[in-house]
């Protein structure tokens, strides 16, 4: 009798636990579905405001086909649809710009920032910068402005996927692919002193001898003003660096290093992509693209400051058995140290159309990291190829992202969804 109620109470906890660890398990949702009838495509990260409304841009659709600003807000009931709705239809003429492919970034009044590939300039037709400012009545339209078109010389030409830096005193950083005196991208900023005219300065040329190449994410900036990113390719081995950038100030020129070169070897990764974060030592973090074994499926890696040189740790080696291949950056949990992040290719157990991972840190000091996959997309049911930063909301801890192909069947392009992760 004692030995049967032991066996039952054991089996009602391992029940307990097992209905426990299912409630808390990461779950993903798809929230939309893009169509040929809306706008399609969404290609950045999102950003989210107060309420919970979510802001994104999609690179193609819209009134005229060559991409919109949307917001997509939250169900009323739990459990219903969320709500698409667009903010802004990008025009093809008239001398603006269009195809909107960098993240978002908003002032405390409420305007976005971003980055428009095409258009522009009507000679060079090399992209530029823009302004999408809230309408002054409720219910009335946004307005765009063309901040800066570029003209593919000194000032750089096609800005990158990037978002932009904004700084409270209204300056915005950010790169170009292309452009600058080796044609190799250039480091910008707009200043404004009214918030409606801006000047525009190419602070730095990559591609010289040695230097880095193609920045191919966005600009982080610390406390001191210095600007931080990396580059596809150049360095030392023509696989991508991660650099630093001193502005000029009164008495002291501009100045730019390469913390890190990629390439040395195969165990160092190459080919960096994405932002990079910073934790409370200055350590940074970041993943690239390729590299990192024999199978070239990209690494999770951290830098950390020394004289003379920067020191690289690989956290984590992709592999195709669980994601590879990730074209977006890292985002941080300063809760527990948590990353998260997604890769655009796997062939695990579904179709190989990118996941969804999490890494952990050691509970030692110097152990391994653990990557866990929260979710594997399907193409055409839950979306493809994730290209943005996650986003994680800091008061549910909920995940948010997109995948800029796939979704349910019926749309012929297969326009991209938005997606969520609870409990990751």
């Amino acid at each position: 009798m004692c030995f049967r109620m032991f066996t039952f109470k054991n089996a009602l906890l391992i029940m307990t636990l097992a209905l426990s660890a299912l409630a808390n398990a990461a779950t993903e949702s798809t929230l939309y579905t893009f169509t040929e009838q809306t706008s399609f495509w969404p290609q950045g990260s999102l950003i989210e405001d107060a309420s919970g409304n979510l802001f994104g841009t999609t690179r193609a659709g819209g009134t005229y086909g060559v991409g919109t600003v949307f917001e997509l807000s939250p169900p009323a009931v739990s459990g219903g649809a969320w709500t698409l709705t667009t903010l802004y239809n990008f025009v093809p003429y008239g001398g603006g710009g269009y195809v909107p492919i960098s993240d978002l970034v908003r002032d405390q009044a409420g305007a976005f920032y971003g980055t428009f590939f095409s258009g522009g300039d009507p000679v060079c037709n090399c992209g530029g910068v823009y302004k999408l400012t809230p309408p002054t009545v409720q219910g009335g339209a946004w307005s765009e402005k063309a901040l800066y078109t570029f003209k593919g010389q000194a000032d750089g030409r096609l800005p990158a996927t990037a978002a932009l830096a904004l700084t409270k005193l209204g300056t915005l950083y950010g790169v170009t692919l292309r452009g600058g005196t080796w044609d190799s991208g250039v480091i910008y900023q707009l200043t404004t002193k009214n918030g409606v005219s801006y000047t525009e300065s190419a602070l730095y040329s990559f591609g010289d001898v040695g230097d880095a190449s193609t920045p191919s994410g966005p600009i982080a900036l610390d406390s001191a003003g210095s600007l931080y990113g990396v580059t596809s390719s150049g360095g030392a081995f023509d696989q991508g660096a991660v650099y630093k950038f001193v502005p000029a100030s009164t008495g002291h020129l501009a100045t730019e290093s390469l913390l890190f070169s990629f390439g040395g070897s195969t165990t160092t990764g190459s080919n960096p992509i994405g932002n990079v974060v910073f934790d409370i030592g200055g350590n940074i973090y970041g993943v690239t693209n390729a590299g990192g074994s024999a199978d070239d499926d990209g690494v999770v890696y951290s830098l950390a400051p020394a004289n003379p040189t920067w020191t690289e740790t690989i956290l984590y080696v992709f592999s195709k058995k669980s994601g590879s291949a990730p074209v977006a950056g890292l985002t941080w949990n300063h809760t527990n140290n948590n990353l998260y992040g997604t890769t655009s290719s796997q062939n695990g157990l579904t179709s190989g159309d990118g996941s969804i991972y999490k890494l952990a840190p050691p509970t030692v000091k110097g152990g391994a990291w653990t990557e866990s996959t929260l979710f594997e997309f399907t193409y055409a049911v839950s979306g493809g190829y994730p290209t943005g930063t996650v986003l994680r909301d800091s008061k549910t801890g909920t995940l948010y992202g997109t995948a800029i192909n796939g979704g349910v069947t019926g749309c012929d392009l297969f326009c991209g969804t938005i997606w969520q992760v609870a409990n990751p």
